[in-house]
């Protein structure tokens, strides 16, 4: 059984697989408290004194809003965490050749009107941040980090991550079913492209990963797009049997206003090339929502 160091595990993402996926791994969870991976000492020492088969870092400052406040900050912690970190990590494990799992983002691409997404795997990733919020480009360069400093690793990129349970805050499904509860929802974007995943389902790829120990780039993420108009009106459709719920509005309008923060507009992954080399084939996001409204939320 595969020692697996997991960083971040009391994250959404972390949470979940080490629930689905004990009996598959021996998992050593680790926390800022015991690893504080934003310090380069601290990670050389804990390594002199520790060895895994794989490391697994879920570990980043995802608040999209915060992160902007820290534009061009590199000693903010989103820069710390998404950027410097991954390069500290990957620098030690090149020296064990230990096999390094780092989490990416859709983010790192700029879904623009000329550069479209759904992405592939290897698409062309930005060479500047022009186009990027602070959060895509700080996790691109943490990307960038990994390959260059670790031969044996892989970036795993997701997209609108989505549980039925977990204590932290909630994630985008769970938050359009309590506005919606509430009568506060929001108009929903009928043009912006995404790729969301319900994490239960990333628990085979995940762990399939792992075994291979295969490098490159994965996007674990549902087989095909949608909006996240679509993706809100079937969810309220399936979860409270309500149809035509939201109502509709314009990501592009949107943007438009000053002081929005950049986000990928017609974003989302493609996964041709990760369901071939894990030979898995991926469910579609209508089959992701309909599992996840079989659980208690």
């Amino acid at each position: 059984m595969k020692k697996v160091l997991v960083i971040g595990a009391s994250g959404m993402v972390g949470t979940k697989f080490l629930e689905l996926a004990s009996d598959s791994f021996n998992f050593v969870p680790v926390d800022e408290k015991i690893l504080d991976i934003t310090n380069k000492e601290a990670i050389e020492k804990y390594f002199s004194n520790n060895s895994f088969d794989c490391v697994l870092n879920l570990a980043a400052f995802t608040d999209v809003g915060a992160a902007e406040k820290q534009w061009n900050d590199k000693d903010g912690l989103a820069y710390k965490l998404n950027t410097l970190a991954p390069g500290y990590l990957a620098e030690e494990l090149e020296k064990t050749e230990t096999f390094f799992i780092q989490f990416s983002t859709d983010f790192v691409f700029e879904g623009l009107e000329d550069n479209k997404g759904p992405f592939d795997e290897d698409a062309k990733l930005p060479e500047k941040s022009d186009n990027l919020c602070w959060y895509g480009y700080t996790k691109l360069l943490g990307e960038n980090a990994v390959r260059e400093k670790c031969k044996k690793s892989a970036i795993i990129r997701i997209s609108n991550p989505f549980v039925t349970q977990f204590a932290g805050k909630a994630d985008f499904a769970r938050k359009i079913l309590e506005l919606y509860d509430s009568g506060n929802l929001y108009p929903l974007f009928t043009d912006q492209t995404i790729t969301p995943i319900f994490v239960d389902d990333l628990v085979s790829p995940l762990s399939k990963l792992i075994d291979i120990e295969k490098e490159g780039n994965y996007h674990m993420v549902s087989a095909d797009a949608v909006s996240y108009y679509r993706f809100g009106e079937y969810l309220l459709e399936k979860a409270r049997g309500v149809k035509n719920a939201p109502k509709e509005a314009s990501l592009v309008e949107f943007m438009k206003t000053p002081e929005r923060n950049k986000r990928p507009i017609w974003g989302g992954l493609k996964t041709q090339k990760t369901q071939e080399v894990l030979n898995m084939k991926f469910k579609t996001w209508r089959e992701m929502v309909n599992e996840f409204v079989k659980q208690p939320v």
